[in-house]
């Protein structure tokens, strides 16, 4: 995941709660690991999406919510 591979990293585990949004993984990456920007958080969303790692979807209110791909409820609990 070239440079991207620690923020990756991050997204990962603020996803195994459920899903959320740019928004609020930004939030979370944020305080997982001090100041990332929004390009640093996209070019990590990226490539998990492009892995299949991660999928995405716009909600009722046209928010992207992002989320482990084929995640169970309770798989990684």
């Amino acid at each position: 995941m070239g440079r991207f591979a620690e923020t990756a990293m991050w997204v990962l585990v603020a996803l195994r709660h459920g899903p959320a949004s740019a928004t609020a993984l930004l939030d979370a990456v944020r305080n997982l690991d001090g100041r990332i920007g929004p390009a640093t958080l996209f070019g990590a969303l990226a490539r998990l999406e492009r892995l299949a790692i991660v999928d995405s979807a716009a909600t009722a209110t046209g928010v992207r919510a992002y989320r482990l791909a084929g995640r169970r409820e309770g798989a990684l609990s």
